[in-house]
C-alpha cells in the first residue's frame, strides 16, 4: 500500500472513530455537514467513515431521511480497543488481575501489552476531555488455589470449541495414569483458580469435564469435525451450576453446625446458590444446609474450616471428612 493510501485509510479510521463518539453524544443525530465540521474533514471523508463503520465494525449508524441525519440506533456500541472509554479499562485492568494467577507468562504479557493500547487511547481522550482513568496496576489478585496453564494449550482448545476435535493425552490425578482421548470441546471456565474444559468425549461416547493443568499434551485433528451438537448453555456443564462444583461423585445436601469466629466467617461466604443460613445462636452457632455436587470435593473445602465445625450431615459427608482427618494423622505420626 502506498503511503498516500495508508494516510487515507488511517484519515478514514481516526474520522470514524470521532464519528461514533460525536453520535454517542447526540442521540438525536447529526448531518453529514455537522459531522464534517467535527471531524475538520471534507463530506467524501465522512461518507467513506461511516461506510467504514457500517461494514468493517458493524456499527448500528442510520440514515434518518424524514430528518436527514445520521443516528447511531444503540447508544452503548463501543469499540473498546480502537475507542475506550475508562470504564472499558478498568474492566480489562480488573479481569487481568484476576487471570494473573491464573496464566502463564506468555498470556500476561498478551494482556499487558492489550492494556497499554487501551491505557494510551484512554490518555489521549482524557487529554482532551480532563476525564480520570484507572491506572494499569490499580488492582492486583493472589490464588492461593490456582494451577497455571499454558496459553498456546488454550488456545488450542478455545479455537476448536463448536467447530473441531482435539486428541489429548489427560493425565488423572486419582488413577495416576495418563491416557488419550478424542474430544470435542464445548467450553472453558475457571472454577476455585483452576481452569476447566467441558467437551464431549468419543472415547467414553459422553459428555467429560477435563482439569486444563491435567491435559499433558493436545493436538488438533484437521480432519475431523464434530459429530455432538453444543448443548444449551443452561445444560452444557450438566443439570447443577457448575460454579459451584466440578467434580460428581455421591451429590447430596449437607447440614452443618459452625461455632465462633469460622461461623462468622463462613457466613458471609456463598458456597451455592440454595444454600441456607440459620444461626442458632446469634452471632455464636451458625446452621448451614448447603446442596453439593461432590462428596469427596465438599469434604476438602470442610477441613479447611475444621476448627470451627461442630455437626455434619448426612454421614456419608461425616465418614468423608474423618476419613481424610484420621488418614492425615496417620501419616504424620508414623
Amino acid at each position: 500500500m502506498s503511503d498516500s493510501k495508508s494516510e487515507s485509510s488511517r484519515t478514514v479510521q481516526e474520522t470514524a472513530r470521532t464519528i461514533l463518539r460525536y453520535l454517542r453524544e447526540h442521540p438525536d443525530g447529526a448531518s453529514k455537514e455537522a459531522l464534517a465540521k467535527r471531524a475538520g474533514v471534507a463530506g467524501v471523508t465522512v461518507q467513506r467513515a461511516l461506510k467504514y463503520m457500517r461494514e468493517t465494525w458493524d456499527a448500528p449508524a442510520q440514515f434518518n431521511h424524514a430528518t436527514k441525519q445520521w443516528q447511531l440506533l444503540d447508544r452503548s456500541f463501543t469499540l473498546p480497543l480502537t475507542d475506550p472509554e475508562p470504564e472499558d479499562l478498568a474492566a480489562v485492568v480488573f479481569a487481568a488481575a484476576l487471570l494473573s494467577p491464573l496464566a502463564d507468562e506468555e498470556l500476561n504479557a498478551r494482556v499487558r501489552r492489550l492494556i497499554e493500547q487501551m491505557d494510551e487511547a484512554v490518555e489521549e481522550k482524557r487529554s482532551r476531555q480532563d476525564s480520570g482513568r484507572v491506572r494499569p496496576r490499580a488492582v492486583t489478585a493472589t490464588s492461593t488455589t490456582s494451577s497455571e496453564v499454558d496459553s498456546r494449550l488454550i488456545s488450542k482448545l478455545a479455537t476448536s470449541i463448536g467447530t473441531g476435535v482435539v486428541r489429548i493425552q489427560y493425565e488423572s490425578p486419582w488413577a495416576n495414569s495418563r491416557k488419550h482421548h478424542d474430544i470435542e470441546p464445548w467450553q472453558l471456565r475457571i472454577h476455585d483458580g483452576s481452569m476447566y474444559l467441558r467437551a464431549f468425549s468419543r472415547t467414553y461416547n459422553e459428555p467429560r469435564s477435563y482439569r486444563v493443568a491435567q491435559i499433558v499434551h493436545a493436538r488438533v485433528l484437521p480432519e475431523e469435525r464434530p459429530r455432538e451438537q453444543v448443548p444449551p448453555r443452561s445444560q452444557l456443564w450438566g443439570s447443577a451450576d457448575p460454579g459451584y462444583g466440578i467434580d460428581s461423585d455421591r451429590p447430596g445436601v449437607a447440614t452443618l453446625r459452625i461455632r465462633g469466629g469460622v461461623a462468622r466467617w463462613v457466613s458471609r461466604m456463598k458456597w451455592d446458590p440454595g444454600q441456607e443460613d440459620r444461626w442458632v445462636i446469634e452471632g455464636e452457632l451458625l446452621e448451614r444446609k448447603v446442596p453439593y455436587h461432590s462428596c469427596r470435593e465438599f469434604a476438602r473445602r470442610l477441613l479447611s474450616i475444621v476448627d470451627g465445625l461442630e455437626a455434619i450431615e448426612p454421614p456419608e459427608l461425616r465418614d468423608e471428612v474423618v476419613q481424610d482427618a484420621r488418614e492425615f494423622l496417620e501419616r504424620i505420626s508414623s
